[in-house]
């Protein structure tokens, strides 16, 4: 076993050991035992670093993927039911590793100080544990049965933390609302995955990949898209994009940190993540060959892409608006990350998996960063959300308020930010798929929405950060009262802005440092069919020797020659929408931060929202969010309770009739049964018995034990023998 595989295996072991430690003798230990599942991630942390900088950073082009294959199930020697559990470790499985075991360790150390105090204050680090172990077991496998059972885990324990406080109303149905969500995207899943096995016969990735490019899927093309959206429609869920993303606000129902961990790191990044793996599925192109599935033969007018892209595209537009006029501070935060969320979605859909993966590592940071920094504004305020009873907070949560701005600025896709590079990333594909379908207005769509949704981004995030931090103090005495949170919590609200706004690089297009993730982090797909250094110079030393040269500037910014045609065309428009998506993207997000410092800080006295006016009506459909949740309370469910409703009755009257009618027939089957059986049956027996009863009453009398009677009975009876003798003798 190679060393990547084990330390994956131990990346992953060590949090589930400390959840089974904690869940069954935390309350003895000292501190109830939060810091063993905080070490246990810690530790995990420490390996995933190690396969981050000897791995990732340690050649040219990053790692080389490593497998191991473990049978699990086989129903024996000639079955075609067989099941490996299997470890797969490549580039994408360190940076996932690496994101979700700091962003868990951060939320670890925070959750010490935030939660100081609470009740079940152990039960609460040990599902942090479970949820850990849960998406990192999602990460290291590469058996698509094993990343669902994974990700079924990932979803019970977002059940537990979202449920945490069960005790009240709101957060016993926002539990039920995450969980029951999922299940309807996650039926979906478990068809598609039931149409791979049918027609592939394995849940291994490799083996679904290699099928793609033989002839597996020929004449079966329209099956291969639905396959392909029914594991979307995993995503969907998971990731809460339209129209099931209504379970994500209601989350802010746990704890702050179990929503910072849920919204960066694990359960939501879980989808995206899914997709990007079983991105040649989607595409239809076997990533070894870069041989198409497809009848096009071409990725880039794949069905099942488009229309990811368009849902994606929908969903950060649709979002971004709902998040304008929230006056919860988490529920802002919330619907920008499922507008965020639309983003990855939508740059999996354009056809760069890159882009997405990208900006899944970005955005885990600094969302992280601003859930943990509201968490401290919650905690100063005495557990107070409402940012209406908020205001000049700067002066007395500076370090708060300074990582706070910070992360803002990086989700705005500010200059110099990694937000801005892995958004750019994002409209730059997305403006070049547009370009390469001859400008097609339908195919603009994902682009179009995306470049809106940025500068309404910009625009409620600083509505957030003026009202929270800026002017005067809406509650006087929570004001006085409040104070900077302690360093277990400011500790980590720092490391993830400093990563979160640096940790791209240095943010203009073909700057030093902004291909590190493209370059050494890509996921390893497709080669062939995109612009990889692998598909151009295979040769491992010669691209680490030509690591930073301008043989290798050219390498990524030159069209090759091996390239095939249309691969070739688009990268041409891909090299050439850098700069006008820079400056679109740019501008539009420092409008909309200058529209709400003119809306909510120069004017902030004027009355925008008149009464009986149309943003009036406005606000209200958005404080609604568009009564998706009311659509669905009235046709979807309405309609389930009425089937219910409608199955009780039939059970009632129909089934329970039919039951009752046998019953009653079987009932008067019985009494004729039994009746006959006491009448005729028990009858001949009885009638038997008494008739030999009567027959020894009549002969017992013989038995008089006097000599002289039986001498008598015997010359009777001689007597008797004689006469028929004689009488025989004579008629004779």
């Amino acid at each position: 076993m190679e060393t990547p595989i084990i330390l994956a295996l131990a990346i992953t072991v060590l949090p589930l050991c400390a959840f089974l430690v904690q869940v069954f003798f935390g309350r003895f230990l000292p501190r109830q035992g939060d810091w063993l599942p905080t070490s246990a991630v810690a530790g995990s942390l420490a390996m995933s670093l190690y396969l981050l900088m000897t791995g990732v950073f340690g050649a040219s082009d990053g790692m080389e993927p490593v497998q191991w294959t473990m049978r699990w199930i086989s129903l024996g020697q000639d079955s075609p039911f067989t099941v490996d559990f299997e470890v797969f470790v490549d580039n994408m499985t360190v940076i996932m590793l690496c994101v979700v075991t700091l962003v868990s360790f951060l939320v670890h150390l925070f959750s010490t100080g935030y939660m100081h105090g609470e009740e079940r204050y152990n039960r609460f680090f040990a599902y942090l544990a479970l949820f850990t172990f849960s998406m990192l077991g999602l990460i290291i496998t590469s058996s698509i049965l094993f990343l669902f059972i994974f990700w079924e885990l990932v979803g019970l324990c977002s059940y537990l933390l979202i449920g945490f406080y069960f005790q009240k109303d709101s957060a016993a149905a926002a539990c039920k609302k995450a969980f029951l969500t999922n299940r309807v995207g996650d039926t979906g899943f478990f068809i598609g995955l039931m149409i791979l096995w049918v027609t592939v016969g394995s849940f291994s990735f490799s083996d679904i990949f290699a099928s793609l490019g033989d002839g597996v899927w020929t004449g079966k093309e329209t099956l291969l898209t639905v396959c392909g959206l029914l594991i979307f429609s995993g995503a969907v869920s998971k990731s809460a994009q339209f129209p099931l993303h209504i379970w994500l606000p209601d989350a802010m129902e746990g704890p702050t940190p179990v929503s910072a961990l849920i919204h960066a790191a694990t359960m939501v990044a879980a989808g995206v993540y899914m997709i990007c793996r079983m991105f040649p599925l989607l595409a239809g192109v076997d990533p070894a060959t870069g041989e198409a599935a497809m009848l096009t033969g071409n990725y880039f007018d794949s069905d099942a892409l488009f229309i990811i892209a368009l849902v994606g595209g929908f969903t950060a537009l649709f979002a971004a608006t709902i998040a304008i006029p929230q006056n919860d501070i988490k529920k802002v935060l919330a619907y920008s990350t499922v507008s965020q969320l639309g983003y990855m979605v939508m740059a999996v859909g354009v056809g760069s998996m890159y882009a997405a993966m990208f900006h899944l590592f970005t955005h885990a940071m600094f969302k992280a960063c601003l859930f943990l920094g509201s968490g401290s504004v919650i905690h100063a305020m005495h557990h107070e959300q409402d940012m209406r009873k908020m205001g000049g907070l700067r002066k007395k949560l500076p370090v708060t308020y300074l990582t706070f701005l910070a992360s803002t600025l990086a989700l705005a896709g500010f200059p110099l930010t990694s937000g801005m590079i892995s958004k750019e990333s994002i409209l730059t594909q997305a403006y070049a798929y547009w370009q390469w379908h001859d400008g097609s207005f339908v195919r603009m769509l994902p682009f179009l929405f995306c470049l809106l949704a940025a500068g309404l981004t910009a625009f409620y995030m600083f509505r957030l950060v003026i009202g929270v931090f800026y002017g005067k103090p809406k509650d006087q005495h929570a004001y006085d009262h409040a104070h900077e949170s302690p360093k277990t919590m400011t500790i980590p609200l720092m490391v993830l802005a400093t990563i979160g706004v640096l940790g791209a690089g240095i943010a203009y297009p073909g700057g030093p440092g902004t291909h590190w993730f493209e370059n050494r982090a890509k996921p390893e797909v497709l080669v062939g069919k995109m612009m990889t250094s692998e598909s151009i110079v295979p040769d491992a030393k010669t691209r680490e020797a030509w690591s930073g040269t301008d043989q290798w500037h050219q390498l990524h910014h030159e069209p090759a020659e091996t390239a095939k045609p249309a691969v070739s065309e688009f990268f041409e428009l891909y090299h050439h929408a850098h700069w006008p998506t820079f400056f679109l993207a740019t501008g539009i997000g420092l409008f909309g931060i200058a529209f709400a410092f003119y809306v909510f800080y120069f004017r902030r006295e004027k009355t925008w929202v008149k009464k009986g006016g149309v943003l009036e009506w406005y606000q209200g459909v958005l404080l609604n969010m568009y009564y998706v949740d009311n659509f669905f309370a009235a046709i979807p469910i309405a309609f389930m309770h009425w089937l219910g409703k409608a199955c009780a009755v039939i059970d009632r009257v129909i089934v329970d009739g039919l039951v009752n009618a046998s019953s009653v027939v079987v009932r008067i089957f019985s009494w004729c049964i039994g009746k006959f059986d006491y009448h005729a049956v028990d009858g001949t027996v009885r009638g038997t018995g008494e008739a030999a009863f009567m027959f020894g009453q009549k002969v017992r009398r013989l038995q008089s034990g006097r000599i002289q009677d039986y001498v008598g009975l015997t010359v009777y009876g001689l007597a008797v023998v004689f006469l028929i003798l004689a009488a025989w003798s004579s008629w004779s």
